[in-house]
């Protein structure tokens, strides 16, 4: 892995600490996903220092299981969100601009904005489908990667919330304009709407010869290569029983990572 600009503490004094929210990784593919954000944020972004914190304690455990203490060749540590603000705080850190690194404002948006911010100012930057408007966008910046409409489905997968079915809005409206404007594509969640079962119908009536799945997340972890991409009959891919090929995650695409910037640019003018 290239080296990626550590962060220079001389230059973060005088502008806000950039602080990403992320759900995490355990996984070389998806550390390779975050690697490839990070670098994209810190050539945008040269005299912010930029902090990381995972959302995911089970992840945070999982990689400390592994002896593995911090990510990056930054050697950012791997915290939670308390205790990267605790450590702003000893630095003297004050401005904290806090980017969520997620598609829905669903679960983990709102245990971002639950966590005590301990008298730092703090200001937050949104998940992408907060926006309804950022639908159409997303879906562009993702459509490079969506397979000839001719003879392959292409699935858009998401991961869903079958707890909370109202945070699935947005994706049953990402679903209904790709069925209106993209032939042969569609989007189907892991857990709750829009289903994956209406999905396998769709394809079975289509008469198509391949399928393609493109991931509505962040980073390519063992939901694309178990429950999608996985060899178990209960995978997407042996569902649906067609050759089948997959696209790298979001956190490896510039144009979904340049919509990220866009918020991030509006937090920090709010300093």
């Amino acid at each position: 892995m290239e080296t990626m600009g550590c962060p220079e503490k001389k230059t973060a004094k005088s502008k806000p600490v950039i602080l990403i929210a992320a759900f995490g990784s355990s996984m070389s593919t998806g550390e390779k996903n975050l690697a490839d954000t990070y670098k994209m944020l810190k050539k945008k972004f040269p005299k912010n220092e930029i902090r990381w914190a995972f959302t995911s304690q089970t992840i945070i455990n999982k990689l400390k299981k592994k002896g593995k203490t911090t990510y990056f060749d930054c050697k950012i540590p791997i915290k939670n969100l308390s205790e990267v603000y605790d450590d702003l705080i000893n630095e003297g850190k004050v401005n904290i601009a806090v980017q969520c690194l997620y598609v829905i404002a669903g679960t983990e948006f709102g245990q971002v904005l639950r966590t005590q911010s301990k008298g730092l100012n703090v200001k937050y930057g949104y998940p992408l489908l907060f926006d309804p408007e950022n639908i159409k966008k997303m879906i562009i910046a993702l459509s490079e990667n969506f397979g000839d409409p001719s003879d392959t489905a292409t699935i858009v997968c998401a991961h869903g919330n079958k707890t909370h079915p109202e945070n699935n809005a947005h994706l049953i409206q990402m679903d209904k304009y790709l069925r209106n404007n993209y032939k042969n594509t569609f989007l189907a969640s892991l857990e709750g709407s829009p289903e994956f079962i209406n999905v396998l119908q769709d394809i079975s009536r289509s008469g198509v010869t391949n399928a393609r799945f493109v991931p509505l997340m962040l980073t390519y972890g063992d939901h694309m290569i178990n429950d999608v991409m996985g060899d178990e009959p209960n995978s997407w891919k042996m569902q649906i029983g067609l050759p089948a090929t997959v696209s790298d995650s979001m956190g490896s695409n510039p144009k979904i990572i340049k919509m990220f910037i866009k918020e991030i640019n509006l937090v920090l003018s709010r300093f």
